[in-house]
């Protein structure tokens, strides 16, 4: 296995062009490029001279948080920060497609908590001694069926994924057809007839949902909106933290969802413990139908739309519960509008931990049209979310089988047969 350092580099500006991966563009074993900022092309063939990213290559941090890792897929030009190290299975050993969950089973992060190097700011791994490392390695043929029953399983997750970014974009794009730019309004005022409902971003309406909207504008403190229409706040339309529960009224079993892991709509794991052992800040009650919107960081994008009963959330969340179950939908794009996650990050103070009151994520603006509007939106953009939803949950089984078999299948104690097997949730 081939190991190659990244010299020191300084950090590229915002921009269009190759994706300068650093540390916080690590997770779960993926590289997420949302975040990332981008490089020129004359930067590229710089910086990637001596350490170019190859498929199947293993991205580790070795500093923050020491011993993540990330696989880099097929087709992926970058250029790497400082404290990444490329790990390289040069197949005489280890086969590539193995090597990535090799580095994400028990036995690895036992032995980064054997080498790590506790510093007063940040732990960090020294790179002359991940060599040193003592892990399991099983005969190839072995390591090529392991990483064929978990690449399945996590390619099915990822599939899953972008079908998701799919839904969510047609739901948005919707939304904004209807309540932003106010097409369906601006076609009756041109004399359009409405008409079958085609791609996303096309207008036409059937004339049953075309008759819902008005048919002209009136004047607001924003500037024209439809008429009949009002200016108003989520608080209008929703109750803003309903039901918290203390120590005392804690249940049994806790299944806590935290900021860390809610990112971008997505409630990527939820953890259960014990009504003593959740953490102090597992309060809030959670039910299916609401928006949780994240007040420490809003920038970072921790916001969902909840599709589940039973969850406990953070107080670092303000959870909007709608009035009537129509509203839903609306108030979860409204609510997580690009402009408005913006808006709440440039309220947001506090040092080290920039956040906003609660109270703050109530009081963003929107359009209050009609309670038929709103349930004429449910009808079309419920499907979306909800087939988004049990994407979700499908990917949620799908990770927690993944994780029980990787330890067992790495260690040996589990053995793959030759033979052909159905992957459950993949191959059924």
């Amino acid at each position: 296995m081939e190991l190659v350092d990244c010299e020191h580099r300084t950090p590229p500006d915002a921009g269009c062009g190759y994706p300068y991966i650093a540390i916080p563009q690590i997770r779960d074993g993926h590289l997420d490029l949302s975040g990332a900022r981008r490089v020129s092309h004359e930067h590229y063939v710089e910086w990637t001279r001596k350490a170019k990213p190859q498929p199947h290559d293993v991205l580790l941090s070795r500093r923050c948080n020491p011993g993540e890792t990330a696989v880099v897929p097929s087709n992926l030009e970058c250029v790497l920060g400082q404290n990444l190290v490329i790990l390289r299975a040069d197949g005489t050993r280890i086969a590539p497609s193995f090597l990535r969950w090799l580095v994400r089973s028990p036995v690895w992060w036992e032995q980064v908590s054997a080498f790590i190097n506790v510093g007063a700011v940040f732990d960090s791994l020294r790179c002359a001694d991940i060599p040193s490392f003592r892990l399991p390695i099983p005969p190839e043929s072995e390591q090529l069926r392991i990483a064929a029953i978990l690449d399945a399983l996590d390619d099915r997750i990822e599939l899953n994924r972008r079908m998701n970014r799919t839904l969510e974009s047609m739901a948005r794009a919707i939304f904004k057809s209807w309540f932003v730019d106010f097409d369906p309004v601006r076609t009756k005022m041109e004399g359009g007839e409405g008409g079958e409902v085609g791609e996303v971003g096309e207008v036409g309406l059937p004339p049953a949902l075309a008759d819902l909207f008005p048919c002209s504008f009136e004047g607001s403190e924003l500037g024209e909106i439809p008429k009949g229409w009002e200016m108003g706040t989520l608080a209008d339309v929703t109750t803003l933290n309903p039901e918290s529960r203390t120590k005392a009224t804690r249940s049994t079993l806790i299944n806590y969802v935290d900021l860390s892991n809610t990112k971008w709509g997505r409630i990527e794991s939820v953890t259960t413990h014990a009504g003593d052992d959740a953490p102090s800040r597992a309060q809030r009650v959670l039910r299916s139908g609401d928006t949780i919107v994240g007040t420490v960081r809003p920038g970072n994008g921790s916001y969902a739309l909840v599709s589940d009963d039973g969850l406990t959330g953070s107080t670092g969340f303000a959870v909007l519960r709608p009035m009537n179950t129509v509203y839903a939908q609306y108030v979860y794009l409204a609510a997580t509008a690009v402009e408005k996650i913006e808006a709440l990050s440039r309220l947001a103070d506090g040092g080290a931990y920039p956040a906003v009151r609660p109270e703050a994520v109530a009081a963003t603006a929107i359009i209050r049209p009609s309670n038929e509007v709103l349930a004429a939106f449910s009808r079309v953009a419920g499907p979306l979310l909800g087939k988004l939803a049990r994407n979700e949950r499908q990917s949620r089984n799908l990770a927690t089988l993944r994780d029980a078999l990787l330890p067992k299948l790495v260690s040996g104690e589990l053995l793959v047969s030759p033979a052909k097997r159905v992957i459950p949730g993949v191959d059924a």
